[in-house]
């Protein structure tokens, strides 16, 4: 039964600390292991081979001794697993830190070789001097702290030190020591007053107080100190992207740590305002402005520890794009903020004279053959050969432009034209599958896959709401009713609309002939346009009221502009933009992208110059004025895409990091299965910050929503550690957390297992013999069918509940045996049924 209780509680063992691995085979390694984890070492490529080896600790104690058919001695074998030349120890101590020698030996009892290695125990140490009342000092979890409580207990005829007033930690005389309740793991030192505390948890936190007495037992002074033990702030993950309009966002994160706070710096010095498009030098997200890039730092820090990890940022382009503008009539698209290269001509040597105008008006590039170069736009753009580059487009640069040429007699030899398109956002929707359902961003452009290639259909037709021809063609295209902003290619079955508008929202339907006439195929899409649009009912004077930059913002400024007499409003008490009345023509200074309508005002394409004070201010047909109404306009950045980062931490905790692509005063939530997080399932952070820590076997879909005034989005993740621990057949030994959905350790894709084949009654069975981990927390070595590892678990646990039910009915059957033999042994009894009766249960 004893077998049995064990594999029961190997099949339930669920605990792992810090775990580090270490190559000592070269002399002189130096290896490195966290207070309270576990080391592994590889000592030895094989040990099977080894006459006699002898590995021992401060060449003094013997830690192994063994050899080739020589019994194993391990002297902390209760803590410790050494197997074909890899040493494992756990629960590892300051004590373990030491040289350590290997030694081996031949079947003549030469020395054959020795090597060193150096074993280091790192736990964070922190030191405070209590000595003033009301002193704050900090510990590090697992750490250690040395606190100055007095200079020396010499003078001091008796001492006492209390936790929360009530539990006496220390009690002592002069120079000795009364009694130390945690003597097991800390030490006084009267000669100098400092109390060292080792292995700190988290019940060590608390108010301690000091009370010395004289010699007549009157109280001389009394003080305490506010103890508070922190998880230190350990490795740090940095991760940086390239955003659309050429800004790099980096955010920083801490692997555990209580209360981490967050620094800075590029190239050495703190960033500035200049450097930042959003967030602070103490935030950890940021996004940092074009341009800019260097050797950028973030440190995390909290009262016991400090951490710090660097990256070189180097600039970050925009989304650049590329055109042959060689051919007449070129479509050119280019990404707003981003930039465009677009080949105008093979080569300008040749040309005696060019000039390259946007709406035949303004001329952007003039030059020639010896010829000095004009180009109006320098200042963001290039020019080389026949190749022009313009950066950080604008949606101003949308138009036509046209290049002409001229021979030295000023004839003009040649003339061609392209059409640029300046886009927003830029969405991809596959829309083969019937049904789908596709979104683009209003001003931005839409890429459709309706088909794979057009080259194979005989007729095809696209259609909005059943009605509208959109497009039609034969193999090729014939008809587009949309060409002045969309473009379709045959060849890949794509469709791209620009400039979109909230009129391109609908149902759209494809439907495909045969050379025959008959409907092949029809399948339909929605298509969606989003655009940011935000309202605000500014009738109560100091309403606060948010757009979204770009979007439109709906301002309710009064019930009915067609009964007040006179009205005006103004931004900052100095510019009118509306002046109107009854019975009077209305003044908009912002007409071309604004509306206003009997008392409700409407503002398109907004910018940051739309955010101020605005004030309405009425008159009666006397001209006196009511009582002005303001109203603050805050215009800000929508959040949009969200990035999600995961990664498994050594403990078995997750850690999440998440941050959205631009966007003013971002808000976090966390949800995790459609529920709030709780401090149940979070081991540092909550459901509001950006970065959190998850506790070990905590999994599930988990989505961070991020949101401001004007917009929201969100983000989601299955998430999920498991532990793994296996050898590969290489010899590589592979023990550490991983994500479920990403893990490709400890599988073999080439190597076919081994089969066994045994025999079992009349039954051969195949067997495959695999050391793996099949879930969060459990090792599992055995030979099992060939099924899925998951299977592994349940049949032993099985088992066991089987072993011990059967355990269990032989232990009565046998006691009832007994009992009805001691009952009739003057009588013997018969048995009637021998053939039902239990005689003897072999296990």
């Amino acid at each position: 039964m004893e077998a049995v209780f064990g594999l029961l509680l190997m099949l339930l063992r669920v605990s792992h600390g810090v775990e580090t691995s270490c190559d000592g085979r070269q002399d002189g390694a130096q290896c490195y292991g966290a207070l309270g984890g576990t080391v592994v070492l590889q000592l030895m490529d094989s040990a099977s081979e080894i006459f006699r080896y002898e590995w021992s600790k401060n060449n003094k104690t013997a830690i192994l001794q063994g050899g080739k058919n020589k019994k194993l001695i391990n002297q902390i074998e209760k803590r410790s697993s050494f197997s074909d030349g890899t040493f494992r120890i756990n629960s590892l101590s300051r004590t373990d830190s030491g040289e350590y020698t290997l030694q081996t030996y031949d079947s003549s009892g030469q020395r054959s070789e020795q090597r060193t290695l150096q074993l280091f125990i790192q736990g964070v140490e922190a030191y405070c001097d209590g000595r003033q009342d009301g002193a704050q000092c900090y510990g590090a979890l697992g750490g250690t702290v040395v606190l100055q409580l007095m200079d020396s207990t010499s003078e001091i005829f008796r001492y006492e030190w209390k936790k929360n007033k009530i539990i006496t930690i220390l009690r002592g005389k002069k120079n000795n020591i009364v009694f130390n309740v945690i003597d097991d793991r800390s030490f006084f030192t009267p000669s100098d007053g400092t109390f060292r505390i080792n292995n700190l948890s988290r019940t060590d936190s608390g108010e301690y107080t000091l009370q010395t007495y004289d010699s007549s037992g009157q109280r001389s002074e009394q003080r305490t100190l506010q103890l508070f033990i922190q998880a230190p702030v350990s490795s740090v993950l940095l991760v940086s992207e390239c955003l659309s309009q050429g800004w790099t966002r980096v955010s920083c994160s801490s692997e555990g740590g209580d209360s981490p706070q967050y620094s800075w710096t590029l190239d050495g010095h703190t960033l500035t305002d200049a450097e930042l498009l959003s967030g602070n030098h103490e935030t950890n997200n940021i996004i940092l402005k074009q341009d800019v890039s260097g050797r950028l730092v973030c440190s995390v820090r909290n009262h016991i520890s400090s951490v710090s990890r660097e990256e070189n940022i180097s600039t970050c382009k925009g989304v650049e794009t590329s055109c042959d503008g060689r051919q007449d009539g070129a479509q050119c698209y280019g990404a707003l903020g981003g930039t465009v290269v677009l080949q105008l001509m093979d080569s300008t040597s040749e040309i005696f004279r060019y000039e390259w105008s946007k709406n035949n008006k303004t001329a952007i590039l003039q030059g020639g053959k010896n010829k000095k170069l004009i180009n109006q736009i320098e200042n963001r753009s290039s020019f080389s050969d026949g190749t022009f580059r313009i950066n950080n487009l604008s949606r101003n640069d949308s138009g036509e432009y046209t290049l002409q040429t001229y021979d030295s007699s000023g004839q003009r030899s040649e003339q061609r034209t392209l059409q640029l398109f300046i886009q927003g956002v830029e969405a991809y929707c596959d829309g083969r599958q019937d049904g789908a359902q596709c979104y683009g961003a209003l001003g931005g452009t839409v890429v459709l896959q309706l088909m794979d290639s057009a080259s194979e259909i005989f007729k095809y037709e696209w259609k909005k709401n059943k009605t509208t021809t959109i497009f039609w063609g034969k193999k090729t295209i014939v008809t587009n009713n949309i060409a002045n902003r969309s473009l379709f290619t045959p060849s890949d079955g794509t469709f791209r609309i620009n400039n979109l508008s909230r009129t391109d929202s609908g149902e759209y339907t494809l439907q495909t002939y045969d050379s025959s006439g008959q409907r092949s195929e029809q399948r339909t899409l929605q298509l969606f346009i989003q655009g940011v649009e935000t309202y605000c009912d500014g009738r109560q004077d100091g309403a606060q009221c948010y757009g979204a930059l770009g979007g439109t913002v709906v301002l309710q400024l009064m019930d009915s502009a067609s009964e007040i007499f006179r009205y005006e409003w103004k931004k900052n008490n100095k510019t009118a933009i509306l002046q109107g009345g009854k019975n009077k023509k209305l003044i908009n200074q912002i007409e071309n992208r604004s509306s206003f309508s009997d008392g409700t005002f409407r503002i398109n394409n907004l910018s940051r110059n739309n955010s101020g004070e605005y004030t309405l201010q009425t008159y009666d047909s006397n001209g006196k004025k009511s009582e002005p109404q303001t109203l603050q306009l805050f215009i800000q950045a929508p959040v949009s895409s969200v990035l999600l980062v995961s990664e498994c931490l050594s403990q078995g905790w997750t850690r999440v990091s998440c941050s959205s692509e631009g966007g003013d005063s971002p808000q976090y939530s966390w949800t995790l299965d459609g529920h709030t997080l709780t401090d149940a399932e979070l081991l540092s952070g909550n459901h509001e910050t950006n970065n959190i820590i998850l506790k070990q076997d905590v999994s599930g879909r988990l989505v961070c929503s991020v949101r401001n005034h004007v917009s929201s989005v969100s983000r989601e993740e299955r998430i999920s550690c498991i532990f793994i621990n296996c050898n590969l057949s290489n010899g590589t030994h592979i023990s550490q957390w991983v994500s479920a959905a990403t893990n490709t350790l400890c599988i073999e894709p080439t190597a076919a297992p081994t089969t066994e084949t045994s025999t079992v009654g009349k039954e051969t069975v195949n067997t495959v013999t695999i050391t793996n981990v099949t879930s969060s927390n459990q090792t599992v070595t055995s030979s099992i069918r060939e099924t899925d590892h998951s299977l592994l678990i349940c049949g032993l646990r099985a088992a066991v509940a089987v072993l011990l039910l059967i355990g269990i009915i032989v232990y009565f059957a046998w006691k009832k045996k007994k009992s009805m033999k001691a009952e009739g042994s003057a009588i013997p009894g018969r048995m009637e049924n021998p053939a039902n009766s239990v005689v003897m249960v072999e296990m």
